[in-house]
């Protein structure tokens, strides 16, 4: 990329860097850290299925994005999203 240049991605992503040939240094910047309690960045709440979700273990439901970090982060309308599974 040209000096001056940036780019962005989703730390999911599979990727390499080429050597540094340009005889000087460079700057990256990376958040490594993500709080146990912010929502993850995949849905898997969305991706997986209620029915499915409903035979996991409630640890396995919370992995999957069906809690709340109290008071309220995580909610959905207004309601816990570990009500998705009743009913």
């Amino acid at each position: 990329m040209p000096a001056g240049s940036a780019v962005i991605f989703l730390g999911t992503l599979w990727h390499g860097g080429g050597a540094n040939e340009s005889g000087r240094s460079r700057l990256a910047l990376t958040a490594q850290y993500c709080a146990p309690w912010c929502r993850q960045q995949e849905n898997y709440s969305l991706s997986v299925s209620l029915p499915a979700a409903r035979a996991c273990s409630p640890h396995m439901q919370r992995l999957l994005g069906f809690s709340i970090h109290a008071p309220f982060m995580g909610m959905v309308d207004g309601m816990h999203p570990r009500r998705l599974l009743e009913g």
